[in-house]
């Protein structure tokens, strides 16, 4: 396997993922020149480099509340069939597809998600990953791809996405409360974006020698009550802490590594309080440009 495209390839792992992919010859692909929802386009592009190897980044983000449900699927559903369409016409070997962790929806804390557990997300973003999921597995069951979902919990790094870990650093460092919703006691996982970058190439390497199919894995770690995570960023900021009324966001949502860590030959290793140690000196960053 020579050739790799990253579909995706500006976008927050997309950026990480080239320097990890210095035995390959790599195409980095992004909009315009890469719409996954323009299907002619995307499959000229395929066409043209014939890579060996698809990473599918690139995708719309959206979480509990977003009221642009069309374009979540637009984007994340049928930009993904675009795309896997476009493989299947350049005879890719391998597809390897940003799920999200999301695709599950909320749990018990006392009961992880597994690899095999339900399908129940709780807004469009995972349902539209999910669908997503559902095409690359057939795909792969009928044209023979390899094709791995990885199912990344928060990413957090050098881009300031939506979180509430971003908020929880925001907060502290202007003196203002840090806002728990709820009691606190729903607990979230957490990765540093280095280490999802690296489970990027864990998953490239492990379709250079897997069968052909579907393979599902999780990203994951630092699990932590968002009480608990809401203290560690007070205690780097300097902030106080108020708990407030529950909100739709108060769910818990983690997932049991054991099995894919094992298959994938990956494990996160940057640990949380440094995680929010270097958001806090990036946002401090931020702040002084």
């Amino acid at each position: 396997m020579d050739k790799v495209a990253v579909i995706g390839g500006s976008g927050f792992i997309g950026r990480h993922l080239p320097e990890r992919l210095r035995d390959f010859i790599v195409s980095s692909l992004d909009l315009p020149e890469a719409d996954i929802r323009n299907a002619a386009l995307i499959g000229e592009r395929i066409a043209m480099i014939k890579p060996d190897a698809v990473v599918h980044l690139a995708a719309l983000l959206g979480g509990v509340g977003s009221q642009n449900i069309a374009e979540l699927f637009r984007t994340n559903f049928a930009g993904t069939l675009n795309l896997l369409e476009a493989c299947r016409m350049a005879g890719v070997k391998a597809f390897v597809f940003a799920s999200s962790l999301t695709v599950h929806g909320s749990n018990d804390p006392a009961h992880p998600n597994m690899l095999d557990s339900p399908f129940r997300p709780i807004h469009a973003y995972g349902a539209s990953k999910a669908a997503a999921e559902h095409a690359i597995e057939e795909y792969a069951r009928r044209f023979g791809m390899t094709a791995l979902a990885l199912r990344p919990t928060m990413v957090l790094g050098d881009t300031p996405t939506p979180s509430a870990a971003i908020e929880f650093v925001r907060a502290g460092l202007s003196g203002e409360p840090i806002a728990v919703y709820g009691s606190g006691m729903h607990e979230r996982e957490w990765l540093f974006v280095d280490d999802a970058a690296d489970g990027f190439r864990c998953a490239i390497d492990f379709a250079r020698t897997a069968a052909p199919g579907f393979y599902q894995f999780f990203l994951s770690g630092n699990r932590i009550a968002m009480a608990d995570l809401a203290r560690l960023c007070a205690e780097q900021t300097g902030g106080t802490i108020k708990f407030t009324a529950p909100t739709a966001k108060s769910f818990t949502l983690t997932c049991d590594t054991a099995d894919s860590d094992a298959r994938l030959g990956w494990q996160p290793k940057i640990e949380l309080p440094e995680i929010i140690a270097r958001l806090i000196a990036l946002e401090r960053q931020r702040r002084a440009v």
